[in-house]
């Protein structure tokens, strides 16, 4: 049963009254974000669902660096709040702000929480992998023949499809990865953007088996180098090069240059299942994880990439396929700095100050472009001297009722 309207302002300005004068000072090893402007939030999506599959791994201890302190603002009364407790990783949080958790160092990978106390309700969504496991999604070439950088999607189902960009889709003609952010809606079949990552194969054929034009997914994204490739730069040949120097470094030399000959290799899926594992353990040392909302990291001393959602169980939908493509991402890093003779990386491991600076320098800069895709969500894309920024939005209450299309469910930052 739903709260009448004036009972729920009510308790919505006790709550809010309560916390101001019952919360004390947050402090951590954190760094706390907060935006260089704001705007009045809309009404929301009020589906209060969204089909999760999280991850798991055994624990690692954390090791700090850097950090911040800061208080804690109340939410605006159309957020849905995150519980009150923190962990030692975060920092203050107000209705727009993420906190960056101290970093856990894994070899030549560190990685950070991300985290935030003012998370709003983006209503149901099922990931990709999860909607093609269940039959209620399809993945396929265009008909007429296909289309290198264009494949459907039918959702099939009655919740959308939530596909992320870098996304691996084995089959149809050629292997691809997803070209950007997708959603998809419930009985929507809707054309999205792709890149080749299979330069030598284009037929029905894989492996002897016939695809009839249709894929599967892979448990990992494509690497930050291949994606940015095609999301940033949308550069095709670009891809291939990225995907060429990854499975060679990887030695492997498949008939076709598939990505897939590297992310499937049976000794690199044992190693980056062991990495996934602990960069799980990582993040499940936050406390509460009801705050836990994305997840940044750094290779060889450099940040690489950060990414978080609107909501915890947006995050969760998507945890266990981010995790494991950030263990992939720093697996082939390693394995190209030895193909290239490089030197084991010297530089210290980034504080999460550092991610903040990463993250502040794309969020600084103008919007470059703003793609309308064919699916119910609108992708705004900045860029800095360091990195790429894109963030994927509803496109309001044409799609949504009482949807805000300036409320982004995603935010993604990718380094050069």
């Amino acid at each position: 049963m739903r709260m009448p309207a004036n009972k729920l302002a009510k308790l919505s300005l006790v709550t809010t009254f309560a916390l101001a004068l019952a919360l004390p000072l947050v402090t951590g090893s954190g760094c706390a974000r907060h935006p260089t402007s704001t705007t009045a939030a809309g009404p929301e999506r009020t589906s209060p669902a969204v089909q999760a599959a999280g991850g798991s791994g055994a624990p690692v201890t954390p090791q700090a660096f850097g950090g911040a302190n800061g208080g804690r603002a109340a939410a605006a009364p159309n957020v849905r709040t995150a519980p009150a407790a923190s962990g030692a990783a975060h920092a203050a949080a107000n209705a727009d702000d993420h906190a960056i958790g101290a970093g856990t160092a894994l070899g030549n990978l560190v990685v950070f929480p991300v985290t935030s106390r003012a998370q709003v309700d983006v209503g149901p969504l099922v990931s990709l992998d999860d909607a093609l496991a269940k039959g209620t999604a399809e993945v396929r070439e265009v008909q007429g023949g296909g289309s290198v950088n264009t494949l459907v999607i039918q959702n099939k189902g009655t919740v959308p499809v939530f596909v992320l960009a870098g996304t691996i889709v084995k089959g149809g003609n050629q292997d691809r990865q997803i070209g950007q952010d997708f959603i998809i809606e419930s009985k929507q079949t809707t054309p999205v953007d792709a890149f080749c990552v299979e330069h030598g194969r284009w037929n029905g054929q894989r492996n002897g088996q016939a695809t009839a034009g249709q894929f599967g997914t892979s448990e990992v994204l494509a690497t930050s180098k291949v994606r940015a490739a095609g999301q940033y730069k949308k550069d095709q040949g670009e891809v291939w090069s990225k995907v060429s120097e990854a499975n060679s470094a990887n030695h492997q030399a498949p008939a076709s240059s598939t990505f897939l000959a590297t992310v499937d290799d049976a000794a690199m899926k044992k190693e980056r299942s062991e990495l996934a594992a602990k960069i799980e353990g990582a993040l499940a040392a936050v406390q509460p994880q009801q705050e836990l909302v994305g997840v940044a990291y750094a290779i060889d001393g450099d940040v690489r990439g950060v990414r978080w959602f609107a909501h915890h169980d947006v995050f969760e939908m998507v945890r266990k396929k981010l995790v494991t493509g950030i263990a992939f991402d720093a697996i082939v890093a390693r394995a190209e700095a030895v193909a290239q003779h490089r030197p084991p990386s010297t530089k210290p491991a980034p504080a999460p100050a550092a991610v903040d600076a990463f993250v502040s320098s794309v969020d600084a800069a103008a919007v470059k472009e703003q793609r309308d895709t064919a699916g119910a969500n609108v992708n705004e894309y900045k860029e800095s001297s360091q990195a790429y920024g894109s963030k994927t939005m509803f496109k309001g209450a044409a799609s949504k009722p009482g949807a805000s299309p300036r409320r982004p469910i995603s935010s993604d930052f990718t380094a050069k």
